[in-house]
């Protein structure tokens, strides 16, 4: 209860209290962003003090520092590595490899807090993971309520922000002006002679790419992923390919434009990857099997 408790107050923490306005001025607002994992981590261990604690200092004070303080750390050398984004051609790849890093570090900083100072048994836990996880024979634990519920916190925070963030990096941003999805050529006036000033003309249709319709597609990836989740766990596998189907029809036109249509499969497919790994997670866990 305690990892799970940790993580998803750092889950709150960074992708919550933090706007898109602080991450592209990470230098900037470094201390506000810190003061916010120190506010939020001492809440949730506070609660789990009154519930289970006994020393304030050593389970409150310390962990909170030493998280706070970690954290500081990795973040101010994830900003002096991306300052070296412009350096590489590949930056989706770099800037994906950065934030895949900086979220272990973060988890790897839970685990070592919480095995240091609040004296929570790592092997155990891993052993309950593994029975819960069926790759290890023994007798399968039970897993509580508030454990089952953090649990289930921690896995759609993933999914939707934490999964909706880590696509958005991979693919990159398209265009936010003008991007080509249907072109037209049409024969106007064609010449009957050299000398005539009668020629041939193109004709073109083009989408605006506003911010607006950007937030759409973000709020539909979320939704999408928890839909595979739903479905995934009521035993329903076969409906997924109907989403993706129903999702391609409505954008049937501009799939004409390959560049829009690489990026637009490429995601979709990414999305979905990611959504069944998390349905078929919470079916084992909370069911035993997939």
């Amino acid at each position: 209860m305690l990892i799970l408790s940790l993580i998803l107050a750092h889950l709150i923490a960074d992708f919550y209290f933090q706007t898109e306005h602080m991450v592209k001025e990470k230098r900037k607002f470094l201390k506000l962003h810190l003061f916010h994992h120190a506010a939020i981590k001492f809440v949730f261990l506070l609660l789990i003090y009154f519930y289970q604690g006994n020393d304030f200092i050593l389970e409150v004070l310390v962990p909170t520092i030493l998280l706070v303080g970690v954290h500081g750390g990795i973040d101010y050398l994830k900003i002096i590595l991306q300052d070296k984004t412009d350096k590489f051609i590949q930056k989706n790849a770099w800037n994906l490899g950065l934030f895949i890093v900086d979220q272990l570090l973060h988890v790897i900083t839970i685990l070592a807090v919480c095995y240091f100072t609040l004296q929570v048994d790592l092997q155990a836990k891993f052993h309950t993971v593994l029975l819960l996880l069926n790759l290890k024979e023994g007798i399968r634990p039970e897993l509580g309520l508030l454990e089952g519920l953090l649990f289930l916190l921690v896995i759609l925070i993933v999914c939707t922000t934490v999964t909706g963030h880590l696509i958005r990096i991979m693919l990159g941003s398209l265009t936010k002006h003008i991007s080509l999805f249907e072109g037209k050529y049409t024969l106007k006036d064609l010449a009957i002679s050299p000398n005539s000033e009668k020629n041939v003309s193109e004709e073109y249709t083009y989408m605006v790419m506003k911010h607006q319709d950007l937030s759409r597609g973000k709020i539909i990836g979320y939704l999408e992923r928890l839909l595979v989740i739903a479905l995934i766990l009521m035993g329903s596998f076969s409906a997924v390919g109907f989403i993706v189907a129903a999702k391609s029809l409505t954008r049937f036109k501009q799939m004409d434009d390959r560049d829009w249509a690489e990026y637009f499969l490429l995601g979709t497919l990414t999305s979905f990857l990611f959504a069944i790994i998390y349905g078929v997670l919470l079916k084992i866990v909370f069911f035993g099997s997939y």
